[in-house]
């Protein structure tokens, strides 16, 4: 009976469902294609469910394949950050002296005559104006506080004047009574909601209630859109949606527009529940719960987050120092509260040596420290960093998986055939082992991160195809190229999503012309061993 429904255009009995949610059924081809011009702004691979615990979360309606886009959708109101130097409020450009075209309407920094014309500009614009004086903001390169404003009033004049955008806005949680007792709560109420309030005379229009919950929508709900720098922050209504797991299985780019692309990180099955990382997943487990708190305010309690391990990585985990033990150190659990107790200390699997939270506290701040501190532009400072701190920390330890990311691109940076040619042998073998290393890694604790993959598999084919270059042996050669060729191929298929403005979308452009040149070696290679000698 599950696969009987009613036909979205005519109620009759149907048992045809749509191809891309699996929800909507239609009685006949006709009707389909009909109906298709309304639904394909609601059609979806996934619905929203609900429950006490998670709230509004998504779940699949059909099986997704790894790659297969799950939403495209434009963001519901975006703006600066609320922490920037003076920029365009049209295009988000850096503003200084030399560009600087103030709104003749409000004052405020634009960068050209098109961008005063922006409607994304109309809110701060609008309520400038009612408040009976301009902007003037003249100190350029530094921060400065009245950028706090602009992406709340954003939001508030949705509030005012656009309803059904605002009834999107306001089902999104703000944590506004977890936020009441910290200092950035305490700040924007004096910064954001008190300012917004007397300096543009809006204290008959909105409470400070009411602004503080923007603050708190924004806060909770907004992701950081990299295509503009600085970057920009945007909030999403189905976006919003997915939940938080450390190793999600869903990832997200962004489109020129500044709309947001997901897309699944891994093949999901239907029921599946949609998941992003809201932290970084190469942060160690203690970490990434002490982020998510501040900033999301829930202690996580993911698959990832649970086990210790990491799913056997050991990702956090200590070297032993006892002579002859090869063990890894790590606590009981990471899901309680470390403090002084004997609970708190950290255990070797192997010979059960404990170690008190507060040594391993001073261990990882003195790393920390280092590693902070440490050029990143030379490899040889990288190679001595982990030589001495690879004694301390498991080889796949989140400080040593950080500087192995920043070696692999630094070895042959640009990775030009030109400066590929100047590596040593032993720097090509570890560029490729540790490029490798890394690719097993990321499968394991965050497979959907599909940027940070690309990276790789982008310079693991890099080196393989090199060392094909240097071989004079056509068979070897051939191998070689053919195996780059094939991480190429996955490095294309990851980044087809990423726009050319951004990094990423960089190196899909120069993967796309990487393919070509050795498509074009493997066929002379192919011809000399077949031609007549």
């Amino acid at each position: 009976m599950f696969n009987v429904g009613y036909c979205d255009l005519c109620q009759k009995p149907a048992k045809q469902r749509c191809g891309g949610c699996h929800e909507i059924f239609y009685c006949s081809k006709e009707h389909q294609k009909s109906g298709w011009k309304g639904h394909k702004i609601l059609c979806r691979p996934c619905k929203v469910a609900e429950d006490e615990t998670l709230g509004r979360f998504l779940v699949s309606t059909k099986s997704i394949k790894k790659g297969e886009t799950i939403i495209k959708e434009h963001p519901l109101v975006y703006g600066p950050s609320q922490i920037t130097t003076p920029i365009c409020l049209g295009c988000g450009k850096p503003i200084d002296e030399r560009n600087n075209h103030p709104c003749p309407k409000c004052g405020w920094p634009m960068c050209s005559e098109m961008c005063q014309k922006n409607p994304s500009h109309l809110p701060e614009c609008r309520y400038t104006v009612q408040r009976g004086d301009k902007v003037s903001i003249r100190n350029f390169g530094i921060i400065h506080p009245f950028y706090q404003s602009v992406t709340v009033l954003r939001c508030l004049y949705q509030k005012q004047y656009l309803p059904d955008v605002w009834k999107k806005l306001d089902k999104l949680e703000s944590h506004c009574e977890d936020r009441k007792d910290t200092p950035k709560f305490k700040s924007e109420r004096v910064q954001v909601a008190q300012f917004i309030r007397k300096f543009f005379k809006l204290d008959q229009v909105f409470t400070e209630d009411d602004i503080m919950r923007v603050c708190g929508i924004i806060l909770v709900n907004s992701h950081e859109v990299p295509l503009a720098e600085p970057p920009f922050v945007a909030i999403y209504e189905m976006c919003s949606m997915f939940e938080h797991r450390c190793k999600a299985n869903c990832s997200k780019s962004f489109t020129k527009d500044g709309g947001i692309l997901l897309v699944a990180g891994e093949d999901i099955q239907k029921g599946d529940h949609l998941s992003i990382c809201y932290t970084d997943p190469l942060w160690g487990t203690l970490n990434r719960r002490q982020h998510l708190y501040e900033t999301k305010f829930f202690w996580c309690t993911c698959s990832r987050c649970s086990d210790v391990t990491e799913f056997g990585t050991y990702f956090s985990a200590l070297k032993c120092q006892e002579e002859n033990c090869d063990g890894n150190i790590l606590p009981k659990t990471f899901l309680q509260r470390m403090d002084n107790t004997k609970d708190s200390n950290w255990h070797c699997n192997k010979c059960g040596k404990n170690i008190s939270y507060f040594s391993v506290h001073d261990l990882l701040e003195k790393l920390g420290s280092d590693l902070a501190e440490l050029p990143k532009n030379d490899a040889n400072n990288i190679k001595q960093f982990l030589s001495s701190s690879s004694g301390y920390l498991h080889q796949n330890h989140f400080y040593l998986t950080e500087i192995r990311l920043a070696l692999v691109q630094l070895i042959g940076q640009g990775n030009t055939s030109e400066s590929m040619t100047e590596i040593s042998e032993e720097d090509l073998e570890l560029k490729a082992k540790t490029a490798t290393q890394l690719l097993s890694l990321f499968d394991s604790i965050a497979p959907a991160e599909r940027r940070l993959k690309g990276i790789v598999l982008f310079e693991l084919h890099a080196s393989l195809a090199e060392m094909g270059r240097r071989n004079g042996e056509p068979d070897t050669m051939h191998r070689r190229l053919t195996e780059a060729r094939r991480y190429l191929i996955d490095c294309i298929d990851t980044l087809k999503d990423e726009p050319s403005f951004l990094p990423e979308g960089q190196i899909l452009k120069q993967a796309k012309l990487n393919l070509k040149s050795i498509d074009i070696v493997l066929q002379k290679i192919m011809e000399s061993v077949t031609s007549p000698t």
